[in-house]
């Protein structure tokens, strides 16, 4: 199953680089958790077909991946986020300060969402 969430992040990300059947077949595959014979017999090809697409477009997504860094960065920056809410959790701020630093932390998390960044 972490395997099917995993191309379904790469999926996300690097989904342009793909061709619209290989993006068609490895949704089915990934995020409607179809079987090779269901997306063959949908898609009127062979389960060896479905196979060979899945297998070249998931070998793409993950060599986009290791050259750009997407779902590895989003993670670093995530886990960098969590860290700076906890260190300054307890930290006596004014209201407005306090106002500014989750505003500009709530923006940083919405980069990976929104395309305009903030």
């Amino acid at each position: 199953m972490e395997r099917l969430f995993e191309l379904g992040m790469l999926l996300d990300r690097y989904e342009s680089l793909l061709t619209e059947r290989q993006a068609g077949i490895l949704r089915q595959y990934a995020d409607e958790n179809c079987s090779l014979s269901e997306i063959a017999e949908r898609e009127g090809i062979s389960r060896q077909g479905v196979r060979d697409i899945l297998t070249r477009a998931e070998r793409q997504l993950r060599e986009a991946e290791e050259a750009v860094g997407l779902i590895r960065r989003e993670a670093k920056q995530t886990e960098l986020i969590r860290a700076i809410r906890s260190r300054f959790k307890d930290v006596p701020l004014r209201d407005a300060d306090r106002e500014a630093l989750e505003l500009g932390l709530t923006q940083l998390s919405g980069i990976w969402e929104d395309e305009d960044g903030i």
